[in-house]
């Protein structure tokens, strides 16, 4: 049976509107309600979207499709493609180059001339002019055909193209891995910070909850008229705070998680979850010698790669003050008859050598030859300079990793720490010794102590996937 609210006493009366009017509590309950009934029925209400199951992904998984569906990656793949293309060219200069022609000619105005065709005898002494005639010297159809063969025996600077276009793909194979190892770093310090914002949101969550908690808490006994106004006023500051903390920290997830669907390839309606904590983490790593490093390196191989390929520049243009030769091969065959006669051809087949020598250029082969020169100093320059920013990083690595550990052993500690002393600050507020304002320093210290602890971690990881990328083994997961 309802009772009326005039019914209810005062006090009553005061806490059923307090709970329908501001606790959010109420609006849940509902909200379970409604969900429950539209369970019952099976079918949603007109407009309602269903979505979809999340998608499940792991470390590995995020890696495989980040490398499908990478932009730098495919473009890295291209210059491969381009490369193997570039070497075909350059092969092609050292092999023979075969013509095949044919012709027909029709004449519409035939060609005349005049010949002599005799000697007229009849005149007096022993002088007879020639007797002159115009004749046709044109045949109505000209066929012709012919086959050449061009080959070049010796030119050096064929030669160095042909090799300055094979260490040209294996610099590109290197540069794709380097690129490679770029991507998939980056792609797990993506996957980590969101799993880290995850932890960030649930403790944010937590934290507005116990807020919740404690300020319905609260209102209870001032209703009950345990507990000044004050109190609840400092308690529903405290909840009402922790609200806007918890939007942004949403918001920050949402950020992240919308990157990691753009660079993985899923579509952007597709909820997903990650398999993965920030609870463990792989142990200190050991660090190999600065030459083990440089060695597994993709960039610093690419270096060395480039430097070959500005040898083989020099070599080159050395290679311009060589002669070059070459030989030819020709067929020739043509007929002419008023008809379609070929019964009256000539053929003929030749064979030549052309050797070219150089003599004077103008002093372009030399300058050419000595840029090519400056350019392999320059690139000893900048295999020095990569030496020594490797030594500098794996160094700063090794600090940062061990700063890392340091920071996750205090800030569990100090974790520790606050959950002990938010116990007993709730205790103590609950039980009126402890005031509202030392149970929100409580709370915000617990939850400071979550989030050091959770960023501990995952500067710890992040150091660790600059640790695999600084020896070569960017690509591998944890």
């Amino acid at each position: 049976m309802a009772i009326p609210v005039d019914a209810l006493p005062s006090r009553a009366y005061i806490q059923v509107v307090r709970i329908t009017a501001r606790s959010p509590r109420f609006f849940r309950y509902c909200a379970v309600l409604v969900l429950l009934m539209l369970s019952l029925t099976g079918s949603p209400p007109v407009g309602a979207q269903v979505t979809a199951e999340p998608l499940t992904i792991t470390l590995q998984q995020f890696l495989a499709m980040v490398e499908d569906h990478s932009l730098d990656l495919s473009r890295a793949r291209t210059e491969r493609r381009q490369a193997a293309s570039e070497e075909a060219i350059a092969r092609s200069a050292t092999r023979p180059s075969i013509d095949a022609r044919a012709g027909y000619t029709r004449t519409l105005i035939e060609i005349e001339s005049t010949v002599a065709v005799g000697a007229d005898t009849s005149g007096p002494g022993d002088f007879a002019p020639l007797v002159r005639d115009t004749v046709t010297v044109s045949s109505d159809n000209e066929f012709s055909a012919g086959v050449s063969l061009q080959q070049l025996l010796f030119d050096l600077r064929v030669f160095r193209a042909l090799e300055a276009s094979r260490q040209f793909i294996s610099l590109t194979d290197t540069n794709y891995e380097g690129a490679r190892q770029a991507v998939l770093t980056a792609a797990k310090k993506l996957y980590f910070r969101t799993i880290l914002l995850q932890e960030v949101l649930e403790v944010r969550r937590a934290a507005e909850e116990l807020a919740l908690e404690n300020f319905e808490d609260v209102q209870q006994r001032h209703d009950a008229g345990v507990v000044a106004p004050l109190d609840l006023l400092r308690a529903e500051l405290n909840w009402k705070t922790t609200v806007p903390e918890t939007s942004q920290a949403n918001r920050n997830l949402e950020v992240a998680l919308s990157n990691l669907r753009n660079i993985a390839g899923i579509e952007p309606e597709q909820p997903i979850r990650l398999e993965g904590s920030l609870t463990e983490y792989p142990p200190m790593p050991d660090f190999p010698s600065l030459a083990q490093a440089l060695a597994e390196r993709p960039d610093y191989r690419a270096l060395q790669g480039m430097r070959s390929l500005r040898e083989i520049e020099v070599a080159a243009g050395r290679a311009e003050f060589y002669p070059t030769l070459s030989g030819s091969l020709n067929w020739n065959w043509s007929a002419a008859d008023d008809g379609f006669s070929f019964d009256e051809d000539t053929q003929s087949l030749t064979a030549g050598l052309m050797l070219q020598i150089p003599i004077y250029a103008g002093g372009g082969r030399a300058a050419r030859m000595r840029r090519a020169q400056l350019e392999v100093e320059k690139t000893d320059n900048s295999i020095q300079q990569k030496i020594n920013d490797v030594q500098t990083e794996l160094r700063n690595i090794e600090l940062t990793l061990a700063e890392a550990s340091e920071r996750i052993e205090f800030a569990r500690q100090a974790l520790e720490t606050a959950e002990l002393a938010y116990s007993i600050t709730e205790i103590s507020a609950e039980s009126g010794v402890a005031t509202q304002l030392e149970l929100k320093d409580a709370r915000v210290s617990l939850v400071q102590a979550q989030l050091t602890r959770y960023s501990a971690i995952f500067d710890y990881l992040s150091a660790y996937f600059d640790w695999q990328a600084a020896v070569g083994r960017g690509v591998e997961g944890l």
